[in-house]
């Protein structure tokens, strides 16, 4: 229906309340003043103005009707959606279609916001299709796509009196919606928003949503469409939570998959696959094939290990983790689902203590003593039933107290660590352990100073009440080699590498001398 643009001034409420204190009824023989009718703002609405205010308390639920020759399927019978770790998902599901021959137009609605166009594949369930053009329109509807589509037209201006609160329409023209609002009404020009606005209803191509529209040639044989997008605003990370054993040689740990759909549309998922794992993305169009159907390795279903945690398999170059059971997706949420039960892992604590001594030039000034870094190893070997990769996420570790509250340690980020290897993070920096580095020679052994010889001093305290074993790792640069030592090392790359056993309450030192050929 649209509406007429022209707008009559409400009655004041003076004369509706005078009208009504005249109306009267007789009742059981006694006249009786019928009570005034409880007034509300749409009320003081003209007819037509009240026929503009019920336009615009619909229009943010009025979606855009298909057209005529388009045919609207049923509504997903089946979805199955996959979320890479890259920020972004695919969308597999499956829709009814009526038996029909010959050319048609299909439309497809609860298309992600983020669908991107050029991956969009159509194809039939029982019989042959042709698809001849798919038609991705994102025109959503907005306020500001409102007021764009009404440039140079008439809208309303509803304004209320400042004392009576009576409310009028006066017509406006959208003249500009750049940077803001500019009306031209009774003979001025205005910007901003003088009023609340309300238009005709006239949507054209606007819609509440996405809208895929498909020409197609069906056999009469197809009963059903699937179709198969790729989509932004997917995205998930693993998080891991472990627990420290008093003696701290073994971890309890958990994990975690946090899952975000921020596609603008809710997605009720018959399953959810989490890929781990990195895949290529390029631009550009891509020709339009038949969507493949999911499949899983039944032998992965098989061997879970616990049917309430995701079934992996390993395809091709990732791996795929699939929930147990039907997921629902809403749009804005973050949701967690378990990927690792609780399982005890032997873990290993070492201090570590990394250098990069000054080796090109005399030290300046006098040396600081640093706090050691305190790193949590351990090794993924057959955490679960057939080994289980560990996706790229973060580990955050607690350390259970005398009182036997939890208390939190530190957090490092895991790479992915496939099975078989070890995984490490650095928690934080030892308190009461100190290491100090001290350049104690320095010579240059040409005169351009390419070659050069360093001798240096590391002294560790220890105010713990136990003994600890700290790691020196001596990062040396160019074509290095070490000439006199206090303490054997070992070479790891780049690297010149000390163990140090230090005495409670005492300290330990090495000294050596490097020479650096460039």
């Amino acid at each position: 229906m649209v509406i007429p643009m022209t707008f009559r001034c409400l009655v004041s409420r003076g004369k509706e309340g005078q009208a009504c204190r005249n109306r009267q009824v007789k009742t059981n023989g006694e006249l009786r003043m019928t009570p005034k009718p409880k007034e509300t703002a749409m009320s003081r609405l003209s007819p037509c103005s009240r026929m503009f205010a019920a336009a615009v308390v619909a229009l943010p639920v009025l979606a855009l009707p298909i057209r005529s020759h388009a045919q609207a399927p049923a509504p997903v019978t089946e979805r199955l959606v996959t979320v890479y770790a890259g920020g972004f998902g695919q969308v597999w599901e499956r829709r009814p279609l009526a038996p029909a021959r010959g050319s048609r137009d299909i439309a497809l609605d609860g298309i992600s916001h983020g669908a991107v166009a050029e991956s969009l594949r159509l194809a039939g369930d029982g019989g042959p299709l042709t698809v001849r053009s798919l038609t991705l329109s994102r025109n959503l509807l907005t306020p500001h796509a409102l007021l764009e589509r009404f440039l140079g037209r008439e809208i309303g201006v509803v304004k209320v009196h400042p004392t009576t609160g009576e409310e009028r329409i006066e017509t406006a023209t959208v003249l500009s919606i750049q940077n803001g609002v500019v009306l031209r009404m009774g003979g001025r020009i205005e910007t901003g928003l003088p009023g609340r606005l309300v238009f005709p209803d006239d949507l054209g191509e606007l819609s509440a949503r996405p809208r895929l529209t498909a020409a197609i040639d069906a056999a009469p044989s197809v009963s059903g469409l699937t179709l198969t997008y790729l989509t932004e605003g997917l995205g998930w990370q693993a998080d891991y939570a472990a627990t420290l054993s008093p003696d701290g040689k073994r971890l309890s740990l958990a994990g975690w998959a946090s899952v975000a759909n921020d596609t603008g549309v809710d997605l009720d998922a018959g399953r959810l696959r989490l890929v781990a794992g990195q895949v290529n993305r390029v631009g550009g169009a891509q020709p339009l094939a038949k969507a493949p159907r999911p499949m899983m390795a039944e032998a992965a279903r098989a061997g879970a290990a616990d049917a309430g945690l995701p079934q992996r398999e390993a395809q091709g170059a990732v791996h795929v983790y699939t929930l147990a059971g039907p997921v629902r997706l809403m749009t804005g949420e973050r949701m967690q689902v378990a990927l690792l039960g609780p399982v005890e892992v032997p873990v290993t604590e070492t201090l570590i203590a990394p250098g990069h001594p000054p080796v090109f030039g005399p030290e300046r000034g006098e040396s600081v003593p640093e706090h050691p870094e305190l790193r949590l190893s351990f090794a993924n070997r057959s955490l679960v039933a057939g080994g289980l990769p560990l996706p790229a996420g973060a580990l955050r570790v607690y350390r259970t107290g005398g009182d036997g509250v939890p208390l939190f340690a530190g957090a490092g980020r895991l790479s992915d660590i496939p099975d078989g290897e070890t995984a490490e993070i650095t928690l934080g920096r030892v308190f009461d352990v100190t290491v100090r580095r001290e350049q104690t020679a320095f010579k240059r052994l040409d005169a351009q100073g390419r070659n050069v010889e360093a001798a240096f001093r590391i002294e560790v305290k220890n105010g713990r009440d136990a003994p600890v074993a700290l790691r020196l790792d001596e990062t040396l640069p160019g074509d290095w080699t070490i000439v006199t030592k206090s303490r054997d090392f070992e070479r790891k790359g780049g690297q010149a590498r000390w163990i140090l056993d230090v005495p409670a309450k005492g300290s330990a030192a090495v000294t050596y001398s490097v020479r650096i050929l460039r």
